[in-house]
């Protein structure tokens, strides 16, 4: 007989958590290493570490854990390299919210301003000519950094070159169908042509769902040295379950409180 979902989610919540403590600690060690090239290049290199440091451990860090979670699980031996391609996985999605966030104007991540509206706050404060657009393109800079950060950890990896070259046209591949995702949403929220259901889906399915869940159970799966056949049947559940995600996240959007999403609600659908 399996157990019942309320008997495992805490067990899961407790290996996310020791994830994310473990992903952090990469990336705090990573950070100080590039940090010394960065603070010979100007001021924005002691800027942006920390402010992308702060940003992402305000989130819960779940897709980096998943890529664990999926190595575990199929007992790999790559542990080091899971954790680290959970950390390049939650730079990632640190870019594409912080871009996310200017597209949708929203000026509040996590309870806290958004990275856009941090910078605009600093270039108000020192009396720049237009703050919020020059705020808005220092946010762009910010999340293309983070992008390029988490491309070379991946190319770090002390996997043997295969599985790192497989990892990294994995990664490459599925982000490229994000932004492709990302197109169609943007567009869609400024025309008036009704938007079909099989529209709808494929969007959540190539912006969310393969994004959230199958990506980052492939990436697990490829370190553990597993077979295709077991990385085709995870991307299909991390479909499945994508959707479910984005769907529900639709659904608080609309219906859920400020506090507990730290954004405005109606925000994402309004836009």
């Amino acid at each position: 007989m399996k157990p019942p979902i309320r008997a495992i989610l805490p067990s899961m919540l407790a290996f996310l958590a020791e994830t994310k403590k473990a992903m952090l600690g990469f990336l705090d060690d990573f950070f100080t290493e590039v940090g010394e090239d960065y603070g010979k290049i100007n001021r924005w290199g002691p800027d942006t570490l920390p402010r992308l440091r702060d940003f992402l451990s305000g989130g819960k860090m779940i897709r980096g854990g998943l890529v664990r979670f999926t190595h575990d699980m199929h007992r790999g031996l790559a542990l080091g390299d899971a954790v680290a391609a959970g950390a390049a996985m939650e730079l990632f999605q640190s870019a594409f919210l912080i871009h996310d966030d200017i597209m949708d104007r929203d000026l509040v991540r996590r309870g806290k301003p958004s990275v856009h509206a941090q910078y605009r706050s600093l270039c108000a404060a020192e009396g720049l000519r237009d703050a919020d657009r020059v705020g808005e393109a220092l946010g762009i800079c910010a999340g293309d950094i983070a992008i390029f950060l988490a491309f070379e950890i991946l190319a770090s990896l002390r996997s043997d070159p295969g599985t790192a070259c497989r990892l990294l046209r994995l990664f490459s591949r599925e982000l490229q169908y994000v932004g492709l995702a990302q197109m169609a949403d943007v567009h869609n929220g400024a025309s008036d042509r009704p938007i079909s259901r099989e529209e709808t889906l494929a969007m959540y399915r190539y912006k969310t769902g393969r994004y959230t869940f199958s990506l980052p159970f492939a990436a697990g799966l490829v370190l553990a040295g597993a077979g295709e056949a077991a990385v085709d049947d995870f991307t299909r559940l991390g479909e499945t379950l994508g959707l479910l995600f984005q769907i529900k996240d639709d659904e608080l959007g609309i219906w859920g409180r400020e506090a507990e999403l730290g954004k405005p609600v109606g925000s994402d659908v309004a836009e």
